[in-house]
C-alpha cells in the first residue's frame, strides 16, 4: 500500500515593531491591522516578545 504524503506551505510574514518601552516585538502582519501598534499590550497579546531571547545578547 502507498501512502501519498501531503505538505501543505503557508508563508507567514512577520514584521519587528519596537515599543517605546525599547522591547522588541515579532509580529504576525495580518493581525497587525486590528490593533494599535503603539499599545503595549495589545502588543503582548499578539506578538512574541523577543526582548527577553538570550540569544539576542
Amino acid at each position: 500500500m502507498t501512502e501519498e504524503m501531503k505538505e501543505f506551505k503557508k508563508e507567514l510574514s512577520v514584521k519587528w515593531i519596537k515599543a517605546d518601552s525599547g522591547n522588541t516585538y515579532l509580529c504576525p502582519v495580518d493581525s497587525l491591522k486590528h490593533i494599535d501598534q503603539g499599545n503595549e499590550d495589545q502588543l503582548k497579546m499578539i506578538c512574541v516578545d523577543e526582548s527577553a531571547n538570550p540569544q539576542n545578547d
